[in-house]
């Protein structure tokens, strides 16, 4: 019988750790910005970015609930309005 209320043994908090908070010097790299990260350099409400994003008015992808931008689709979007 599995103990439910223990993690499995190869689970550590350094891989927890790893898995959901990557160390800033890899997300300088990364190209993909969540949708708070893009409504702070956007300089808007998420709320608002999350109302363009569906309303297709902003290049933006949508992975289940969760709203994905590019930096370099939004340095383009912005470079032609």
């Amino acid at each position: 019988m599995v103990d439910m209320k223990k993690p499995p043994a190869s689970v550590t908090m350094d891989n927890i750790h790893e898995a959901r908070f990557p160390h800033e010097q890899d997300r300088s790299s990364d190209n993909v910005l969540n949708l708070k990260e893009a409504a702070a350099v956007l300089h808007c409400h998420p709320k608002t970015l999350r109302l363009m994003a569906r309303a297709h008015k902003i290049p933006a992808v949508r992975v289940g609930k969760l709203w994905r931008f590019s930096k370099e689709r939004l340095r383009d979007w912005l470079e032609a309005s």
